[in-house]
Formats: structure tokens, C-alpha cells, sequence
């Protein structure tokens, strides 16, 4: 007997609704299971420079998973986040699942981790800079970018120099008009940095002969120089006091509007940040095995 069309349709329709419920159900039980279930946590802290990376990148995660995710990142500076991801007054058990810095894990705590029978991997995942702000007021110096080298600026964060009119910074800003003895306020980090790391590492190799405070992620600073906490700390000194230099993420600083120090590089030329190919320091760098030592890497000067 021959069909009429309506019914061929009709059954048509029918296998498709039968179909469409099997799937409503799968995916009913599938929702279900993942409700039940315990969300996956993943934690990190450390470095301020990426944290908006990390918690866009969280957020995108959230967003597409089928499963319940609990993610956070906490920016506490690169130092706290390598004492929480070593955990040594915790039997050496990481309070987070990972930790982000601006350098890579120290000697004595890669070789902690490692004694305590855990495994752990450097993951570069992004190029940024380290830069010197400042805050004498335009007008001072026409709105031209103030130009300092290596040498000098160790010599203003050692207070070797203590003035913006010190002869060896007018020489490189003949246009520098402030007044007499005008007091170059130093600030820096207090607490681990790797702001500071970086700073002082870069201060150390490109002249050791004027920079001898060391280095790393805290060092005994000069007496007569201001401290900050955090990076907040460190943009909020910057802001609110004039004739101040500091250093802090490029980002950072330069989302706030502040004036950037053009530091000489290898090649004698003066270059703020923006204009330097930031990413080019990694170019040709052959890095250590994800699991080994990184603590001699960085791309100071380059």
C-alpha cells in the first residue's frame, strides 16, 4: 500500500523526536554527574605583571569547561609566590598549584624542591620589561623622555648621586631645568620582588663598578631611600611625589600615564620600553630542559 507523504513525514518526525529525547537525556545525566562531582581547583600566585592574563584566561576556561572549575590567581609578588609553590614550613607541600614570577626559581629553592622528592618545570609563556619611571614634572625637562645610563642610574639608586641636577645626569639632558639641589627620591620594593631582582641584576651587569649593593629580590638599600609595597605601593609613591624614580612592570606604569627613563642599551642608543623590541631579547637564547635549573636565565641587557 502506498504511503501518502504526510506519513512518511510524520514517521520521519517521530524517529526524530525519539532521537532528540535519547540526547536530552544523555546530556540530563551527563549535567548531573558534573554537578555531583567535585570541581577541578587549580591556584596560583605570584608576579602582579601577568595577573590579568591569568584571570582573563581563567575566566575563558570557566566559561567553555563542562566541568566545574574553581581557579584562582593571587598577585603577591614573585618571592611570596616561589615560598607558597616551595612550601618548606609545610613539609615542603606547595600551598598552590603553581607559581608565576618575572625570574625563574632560585638555587636553594630548586634544589629544596628536588630534595623533597617533587618535580617541578619552567613554562616561559610571555616577554615583558622591567622599566624606570619617573616623575619630574614635564615641565622640567619640555616632555622629552629623560635619558640616563646604566652607570648613572646605579649611581641614583646607590645615592651616589643625589640630585636631578648632579652634572652627570645634565650632561645627558642639557635641557634639564630644575631647581638647585632639587632631592632625587628613590623608592624602591620592599618584601621579595622580582622587580627588584631584575633591577639590581640589570644595575650589577651593566656596571659593577658603581653598583655594589648585590643583587636580588631584596638587598640592603641606602638608608636615605623610600620603600613601597608591592607594586601598587611603588605606582601610588611614583603619583603622589614629585622628583621620584622607581621601577616597575612597563604595563604597569605605562596604564597610569607615567614618564619613562630612556636608558642607553648595548648598541648607545636611548630607548624607553615602547620603542625597544622587548621581544627580541629572547631571540637566539638557547634555554636549560623545563625541568632544570633556570635560576642563572635572564634577558637583562640584550
Amino acid at each position: 500500500k502506498r504511503r501518502s507523504y504526510a506519513e512518511v513525514q510524520r514517521e520521519l518526525m517521530v524517529s526524530q523526536i525519539g532521537s532528540l529525547e535519547a540526547e536530552v537525556q544523555t546530556l540530563r545525566a551527563t549535567t548531573a554527574a558534573v554537578t555531583a562531582a567535585q570541581p577541578i581547583r587549580l591556584h596560583g600566585s605570584g608576579t602582579t605583571n601577568p595577573s590579568k592574563y591569568f584571570w582573563q584566561v581563567m575566566e575563558l576556561f570557566r566559561e567553555r569547561a563542562r566541568m566545574q572549575l574553581h581557579m584562582t590567581y593571587r598577585a603577591i609578588g614573585s618571592s611570596s609566590g616561589q615560598f607558597e609553590f616551595v612550601g618548606e614550613d609545610n613539609d615542603f607541600a606547595p600551598f598552590n598549584d603553581f607559581g608565576s614570577g618575572d625570574i625563574p626559581m632560585t638555587k636553594t629553592n630548586y634544589d629544596a624542591v628536588k630534595a623533597a622528592g617533587h618535580d617541578m618545570v619552567h613554562i616561559p609563556f610571555a616577554t615583558s620589561a622591567i622599566a624606570i619611571f619617573h616623575s619630574v614634572p614635564a615641565s622640567a625637562h619640555g616632555g622629552s623622555a629623560i635619558k640616563l645610563t646604566g652607570c648613572v642610574l646605579a649611581k641614583i639608586f646607590s645615592r651616589q648621586i643625589k640630585t636631578w641636577d648632579d652634572a652627570e645626569i645634565v650632561a645627558l639632558n642639557p635641557g634639564l631645568s630644575v631647581p638647585a639641589n632639587t632631592n632625587i627620591k628613590v623608592v624602591h620594593r620592599v618584601l621579595g620582588s622580582s622587580s627588584t631582582s631584575g633591577t639590581t641584576e640589570y644595575l650589577e651587569g651593566v656596571c659593577p663598578e658603581s653598583w655594589t649593593l648585590g643583587s636580588g629580590s631584596t638587598i640592603i638599600w641606602p638608608d636615605d631611600t623610600y620603600t613601597a609595597e608591592g607594586s601598587g605601593g611603588m605606582a601610588s609613591f611614583i603619583q603622589d611625589n614629585e622628583y621620584a624614580i622607581g621601577y616597575l612592570d612597563a604595563g604597569h606604569g605605562h596604564s597610569l600615564k607615567f614618564q619613562e627613563v630612556a636608558l642607553r642599551n648595548k648598541d648607545g642608543l636611548s630607548l624607553v620600553s615602547a620603542q625597544a623590541d622587548i621581544g627580541a631579547a629572547a631571540d637566539g637564547t638557547t634555554f636549560p630542559a623545563a625541568d632544570a635549573d633556570w635560576s642563572a636565565v635572564n634577558l637583562y641587557d640584550k
